[in-house]
Parts: C-alpha cells; structure tokens; sequence
C-alpha cells in the first residue's frame, strides 16, 4: 500500500517542510498512476481549448478561458526576459529527479564559482555566457531550422537550450511529468556516448544507495500561474518595460517552461528552467517535497525499460552528432570581441563591478582568456552537419505541437516582422 497521497492543494507532505520523507515502491507507483491522470487533466484542457476555438459563442469567463488556453499546448507567451514561445500542456506539478543523495541542489554554474569573490564569479558567469553566444551563433549559422523557426513559430530560448546541451548555466533543470524525474534518478549519464544507462549494483553501493525526487504544486512556482508570479509582480508592478535577465537574480525562484524548440530535447522532457543564482538550494527551499527512495538494478532497468531505453527523455536527435564542437565550445577560452559585447550588455554584467567591457576584458585576459576581433571558427564536419539538417529540413514543425498555434494579434505582428528581418521578405 502507498502511504502519501495529493491533498486538494496538490501537497504530498502538507505542514512538513524541509524534511526528507522516504518514500516505498508503492509510493513511486502511486506517483505513475498520478502522472497518468495529470495526462488526462493536461489532454481535457486541450479539448476545452480546441472547443473554445471551434465554438466561440460556448466561451465563459474571460479569465477562465484565458488560464486554460496559457495551460495548453501551441500558445505564445511573453516571458519578462524578452522571448516569446510556444507552450506545450502544462500539468499539475512539478519535479526534479537526482540519482543520488547530494547535500544540495543548485545550478552547475552556481557549483562552480562557489567560494568565489564576487569579482570572480561575475566573470565566470561572463564567461559561462559567451560560451552560450558561440554556441547561439553555431546554431544560427548552421543548422537550417533555427532561423526559421524564429521567423515563422516562435524565439528560441539559446540559453534553456545549453542547458540542456551540456552549457553551465545558472539555470536548474524542472519537469511537469513524475515519469520524467524518476528517469533522471533512477539511470545515470555517459558523456562518452551522450546518452543514459541503467544504475549497476557497484554504483549503487558506492555513491547510489537514493534517489531524490523534489516535488511542488504547478501552482507554486510556474510563472504563468497567479500563484507563482503575483509576488514577483507585486514587486515589479511599475517595471512593465524593463528587461530582466534569466541567469542574473532577477528572476530567482519562478519556473519558467521551455517551450516547444526548434530542438527537440527541451519538450522530449517538459522542461522548464528554474533560475537559481542566489536563491537557497531546492533542499532549504520550504516550496519544495523532497523524497527519497532505496535505489535498486531492478528498479533502474525497469524505468530505463519503461522509458524505451532513455529515447522517451533524451532522444538520440538534433545536434548530437556535432557534439565534438559543442564540446570544444563549452571548454574554449577563445573568444570574440562580438561575444563579450553580448555577454555584458545582453547577459547585463555588473556595471558596479565592471563600468565598462574593456574592464572585463583586460580581467580576463590577465586570467589566459583570449578576447579577438574576428569570431572564432570550428570546424565542421560536413556530413555531419548534413545529417543534423536532414533531420528537420522539409518536415512538420506543426505536428509536435498538435497542428495548431494560438497567436494574438501583437505576437503574429512581432512573428511577421522577424521574418523580414531574418529574410528579407514574407516566406
């Protein structure tokens, strides 16, 4: 018999915050059924929607009405760090899986500049960005779908996209689906191969023996929610036309979903990003469940199993084959001019810290970061390259997201005049 159960809040643990419950196989089963019914939940809002549509004189309360066509999938949506995408269905609740017990959980970049003055750690962050623009600009340059995509569907968020390619980020990886989390806790990551495995009996005994499961209500923390923004637009209420960055503070403690991308794994996993530079770790955040089960082989083959061998969450697409040269991106201490200029001025460096960019740059130079003027190069291999168009080249990018997109009026003008910037003419 499981021992927890949703309250009508869609608390787990109501009153108990900050403890660390274990949970049993019956709990991790009761989880699965849950997330089958948040399926039906997320499929009836869809219906609701398609029926508003198709049916305009049944629309009710415009509030009402409006929460459910956010909650669906294919609706633009503009977040306060200037992108514009396209939803995919929301759901209930939100989860982190981890496969072992770590004494917290925050951001790989946040881990790696812990310690560090915050001269220091701006400068890493600076660096950890221009990394993201090289990345931004191999993507734009080369692969066929992301100006396009851009042009005709939505922005692409490059940042929650190096995420989830291997960039440091103060960003910590969400999900709306149980079954998604418990992959991540239960299979464990090969960089070699790019891909997941099964946990095996020796590193369950070393360093495996839990798994951790954070869990919030939707309502909580998704910033489409009036629950998880109305704060953040209390404090902001006179701020409507300013720029607030995703990995800079401002927007610390809200998730924010992904969206539908030109690349595929972001929606593969119902992702969301969670900024988190210097807000407490999800483990001393009161908002969070935090739940811990006994790992086991059988129990980590049998996930793995159940999620087609890992292709259900980390599809084996997209870039994957160029990932030599994201690689070689992620570890470069080479860079242009150009990519600094965006770092300080899009990724908003501290101007009390460092007035102008020749400040960061004469810091990182000093440190044996190389800033030129002419954009670095890679080299790419061709085959490769065409293989990664031939993946999206002449398909239906419609088809993901159900066929249809709900644009307002101002979205579908901004979308139009992308397209003439990026192509010079209506396509």
């Amino acid at each position: 018999m499981n021992t927890i159960v949703y309250n009508d809040d869609n608390w787990l643990f109501p009153n108990q915050p900050l403890k660390t419950h274990d949970i049993s196989y019956d709990d991790i089963q009761y989880l699965l059924n849950c997330a089958d019914i948040d399926d039906r939940w997320a499929d009836n809002i869809q219906k609701m929607v398609q029926d508003r549509d198709e049916h305009p004189e049944k629309r009710g309360d415009f509030i009402i009405d409006e929460f459910r066509v956010m909650n669906a999938s294919g609706t633009t949506i503009l977040f306060p760090y200037g992108d514009r995408i396209i939803t995919f269905c929301s759901k209930r609740q939100f989860f982190r899986g981890e496969n072992q017990d770590f004494p917290y959980s925050i951001p790989s970049l946040r881990r790696k500049t812990m310690g560090m003055s915050k001269k220091q750690e701006e400068l890493m962050r600076t660096v950890a960005n221009m990394r993201i623009w090289q990345f931004t600009k191999l993507l734009w340059n080369n692969i066929n779908v992301v100006p396009y995509w851009e042009a005709k569907l939505s922005d692409v968020n490059y940042k929650a996209l190096a995420q989830h390619y291997g960039f440091d980020t103060n960003l910590l990886d969400l999900t709306n689906d149980f079954r998604i989390a418990l992959f991540f806790a239960t299979c464990k990551y090969v960089p070699e191969q790019d891909c997941f495995r099964p946990l095996t009996e020796q590193e369950i005994n070393e360093n495996h023996k839990y798994g951790i499961i954070y869990h919030a209500p939707n309502w909580v923390l998704d910033f489409i929610s009036p629950g998880g923004s109305s704060e953040w637009y209390f404090q902001h209420m006179n701020d409507e036309d300013r720029w607030y960055g995703l990995d800079n503070g401002d927007l610390d403690g809200m998730a924010f979903q992904i969206g539908y991308q030109p690349l595929m794994r972001c929606h593969h996993q119902s992702g969301y990003v969670y900024p988190l530079r210097y807000g407490v770790s999800l483990n001393e955040d009161r908002r969070f469940e935090r739940m811990r089960f006994k790992q086991s082989v059988e129990l980590s083959q049998w996930v793995f199993k159940m999620m087609d061998g890992g292709k259900k969450v980390f599809p084996q697409e997209g870039i994957t084959e160029i990932r030599d040269i994201l690689i070689q991106i992620q570890n470069t201490k080479r860079f242009s001019y150009d990519d600094l200029m965006r770092a300080y001025d899009m990724d908003r460096v501290n101007k009390e810290l460092f007035p102008t960019v020749d400040d960061v740059k004469k810091e990182l130079e000093e440190q044996g970061y190389y800033i030129e003027d002419d954009e670095v190069q890679y080299l790419l291999d061709e085959k490769a390259l065409e293989s990664v168009n031939e993946k999206y080249d002449g398909k239906d990018l419609l088809k993901p997201i159900g066929g249809r997109l709900h644009f307002k009026s101002e979205d579908k003008r901004y979308r139009d005049e992308r397209c003439m910037e990026i192509y010079g003419k209506m396509i």
